[in-house]
């Protein structure tokens, strides 16, 4: 939402043809009601989604694979003729296929082939392959966001001991 504000400062632009979607249908529909709330008369958006729509219009002209932000990091739309506009981030040979680097102080989104993903143990680099704090490879590419020793208990503890560290220098 933050974004659709600075747009409307910076393009002024209530009188344009205006086109929303999203995979799921949901963050489209807030969009297309706050920008029709801010004064935009031409907008319109596709309902379901760029992901219902692909699954039932076949998506055809859609080019790419659609990035989501769950275990399927990528999910295709196009099935009719789809056309993968990826390079591996390793090799630069096509590839569409969408991970995380297994470490964790990067984390990148990136496209990395399998065969490069399966010879980096799931890591973006060679420092990111060798780094102390690396992921165990996951052939999916994807990786919980809990990281290796991390926990959530121990990241609540630590969050309320600063609470009431902070409050004592405020008293």
């Amino acid at each position: 939402m933050k974004l659709i504000r600075t747009w409307i400062i910076l393009i002024g632009a209530v009188f344009k043809k205006v086109f929303t979607y999203c995979t799921g249908g949901i963050k489209c529909e807030k969009a297309s009601a706050y920008l029709l709330e801010k004064g935009f008369t031409n907008v319109y958006q596709l309902h379901g989604g760029i992901i219902k729509y692909g699954l039932e219009e076949g998506g055809e002209d859609f080019d790419g694979s659609c990035y989501v932000f769950d275990n399927r990091v990528a999910t295709l739309v196009n099935s009719i003729n789809p056309e993968v506009i990826s390079k591996c981030h390793v090799c630069d040979s096509l590839s569409n296929h969408m991970v995380n680097c297994a470490n964790p102080e990067c984390n990148e989104h990136l496209a990395i082939c399998p065969t490069c993903l399966q010879e980096m143990d799931g890591a973006c680099s060679q420092s990111c392959k060798e780094h102390p704090r690396k992921r165990p490879y996951n052939e999916k590419g994807y990786y919980s966001k809990q990281s290796v020793g991390y926990s959530p208990e121990l990241g609540f503890k630590s969050f309320g001991r600063n609470l009431k560290i902070e409050k004592r220098k405020i008293n």
